[in-house]
C-alpha cells in the first residue's frame, strides 16, 4: 500500500514538473505543475497544444511597460536563462530553443560573431588612427619639424 502511494506521488511529480516545463517554454507565466500533477498525461497533450506566446514587445500597446519587458528578462538571465538575440525573448536555462525556433547555440554563435566583428572594427580603426598620426609625422618631415631619425623612431612606435 505504501509502495503504491510512493509510485502515485512520484509518478504525479514528473507529470507536474513535465507539464509546468512545456507551459514555461511556451511563454506562459501560469502555474500548471498541479494539473499536470493530478491528470497526467490529459494535462500534457493540453499543454502541448497550447499555442507559444508570441515573443511580441507589449510596451507599444500598453499591455506591459518597456521597463517591465527589461526587468523581466534581466531576473531571467541573472537566475540562469538566456535571452534570444533574433527575438529577444527570455528563456529559462532549461529551454534550448526559444519560441521563435532559434536554439541556444544559434544565440551564442551569433554573440561570439558579434564580439568578433567588433574587436575587427577597433583594430580596424586603430590602424587607420596609426596611419593618420604617420601621414602627418610625413608632412611634419616634409616642412622640416622632425629630422628623419625622429620620424622614423616615432613611426615605429605607431606600427607597433
Amino acid at each position: 500500500m505504501l509502495g503504491a502511494i510512493i509510485v502515485l506521488l512520484i509518478r504525479g511529480l514528473i507529470w507536474g514538473f513535465a507539464t509546468q516545463a512545456i507551459i514555461e517554454n511556451k511563454g506562459y507565466s501560469e502555474n500548471w505543475f498541479w494539473w499536470g500533477f493530478f491528470f497526467g498525461i490529459i494535462a500534457m497533450l493540453v499543454a502541448l497544444s497550447k499555442p507559444a506566446v508570441p515573443a511580441y514587445d507589449f510596451s507599444d500597446i500598453g499591455l506591459f511597460s518597456e521597463e517591465k519587458n527589461k526587468t523581466y528578462v534581466r531576473s531571467m538571465v541573472e537566475t540562469g536563462g538566456w535571452q534570444c538575440h533574433f527575438c529577444n525573448r527570455a528563456n529559462p536555462s532549461y529551454t534550448g530553443t526559444c519560441a521563435c525556433g532559434r536554439t541556444k547555440e544559434d544565440t551564442l554563435a551569433f554573440e561570439a560573431a558579434k564580439i568578433e566583428q567588433m574587436k575587427k572594427a577597433e583594430c580596424k580603426n586603430s590602424e587607420e588612427d596609426s596611419l593618420d598620426k604617420i601621414k602627418k609625422l610625413k608632412e611634419l618631415l616634409d616642412i622640416g619639424a622632425l629630422t628623419q631619425e625622429e620620424f622614423d623612431e616615432k613611426k615605429k612606435e605607431f606600427l607597433l
